[in-house]
């Protein structure tokens, strides 16, 4: 048994520096495991054989034989990511093991149960069609809520008609794809880690704002869930009033940061009906006002940034969710506000903020990156 394990260890440390290196050669693989070159071998013909490789033709000689180089097959397997998160559309990605968007598709939907799974099935449909089915090994689903990971259900969704109504189990006896249900935080820290801004960290905090505000936590690489699958769930963080004074069970974070607190305060100041969109075009053409909401909610973010930061130590910290419409302005703002919280030279300094590189279909992108990761594990 431990033999095996064993040899499950180094098959997915060869395959993960064969994807993360681009191109390799064995010699420069049993260099860098510390396996023998027998070992490397029979693992890359293992590999090969199940079609997750290939070889590329010879490198650069360091003074004997040219070497052949060996990369990773994208187009060996391919993962369904959804993201169900967004009041009106369904959004899906097909994604090759590197990451890479193959095609996407967009549905509207009523928020009932039913019509829920229906746009699903049709999506998936959309999403796979002309795509060799024994290649696709899942569907991710990013949703807005917390997932039992042990059971594959959704034990609580404030916002949508999908919990404890066995949503994966149903929907794979009707697309007969495996499906894995994740939180939407988690699954986009996942695919930052993967394939965006967090490629070059271990250990990181991706946080979301829009239609509520949460954190996905990777801690060594891998999704850190807590004990009870609710690590994140920064969106009833208490936050300071301008004046620095807390109101107690009237400041929580996500409902002084959401969309709908955004545009409730850009009405009052404007004493009319305004859209986000408008309030997204006013900010971009400089209207003072909306400057002063969009960098208050700026202010909000970081300071939950900070907190979360001088808890967790991580190494970089991710900024995603609506937040990107907003630009790099925002984003400048963000950053000034989340450093200004690190006067001196304590371990929490070092934390680096950064946009999200995988943009508005991230979460999607994350719901697929839940299934490759499962692929490049070999636990499917």
């Amino acid at each position: 048994m431990d033999k095996i394990k064993s040899n499950q260890k180094s098959r997915r440390q060869i395959l993960k520096l064969i994807k993360d290196s681009g191109q390799i050669s064995r010699a420069e693989l049993a260099k860098l495991t510390g396996l023998t070159r027998p070992t490397v071998s029979a693992i890359i013909n293992e590999l090969d054989i199940q079609g997750l490789i290939n070889e590329t033709g010879k490198g650069e000689s360091c003074g004997g034989k040219r070497p052949i180089m060996l990369e990773l097959n994208k187009k060996s397997f391919y993962a369904v990511g959804i993201d169900l998160g967004d009041d009106f559309q369904i959004r899906g990605v097909l994604c090759d093991l590197h990451g890479n968007i193959v095609k996407r598709e967009e549905l509207e939907y009523e928020n009932r149960f039913e019509c829920i799974l229906e746009v699903l099935v049709k999506l998936i449909e959309k999403l796979t069609a002309g795509t060799d089915r024994e290649k696709i090994k899942g569907v991710g689903i990013a949703i807005s809520g917390i997932v039992d990971t042990e059971t594959n259900e959704v034990i609580s969704s404030k916002t949508f008609d999908i919990e404890n109504k066995k949503l994966a189990q149903k929907l794979a006896g009707r697309c007969s794809f495996r499906v894995i249900l994740e939180n939407r935080p988690n699954a986009a820290a996942l695919a930052e880690t993967e394939f965006g801004a967090g490629k070059n960290f271990r250990n990181l905090v991706y946080i979301t704002s829009g239609r509520g505000v949460g954190a996905g936590i990777v801690i060594d690489g891998k999704i850190f869930r807590g004990s009870f699958g609710t690590a994140g769930e920064i969106g009833e963080m208490l936050v300071p009033e301008p004046s620095g004074n807390a109101v107690a069970g009237k400041c929580f974070l996500q409902e002084m940061t959401r969309t709908k607190a955004i545009c409730e305060a850009a009405e009052k100041i404007k004493r009319r009906k305004i859209t986000y969109q408008e309030i997204l075009q006013a900010y971009q053409d400089g209207d003072p006002e909306i400057i002063a909401i969009i960098d208050k909610n700026a202010e909000y973010m970081a300071y939950a940034a900070q907190l979360v930061a001088k808890i967790l130590n991580p190494e970089a910290i991710i900024l995603g969710g609506r937040a990107l419409e907003l630009g790099e302005k925002y984003f400048a703002s963000f950053k000034q506000y989340f450093e200004s919280g690190f006067a001196g030279s304590d371990a929490s300094s070092k934390t680096e903020v950064r946009y999200s590189a995988c943009g508005r279909l991230g979460v999607a992108v994350g719901g697929a990156a839940v299934v490759l990761d499962m692929v490049m594990n070999f636990k499917i």
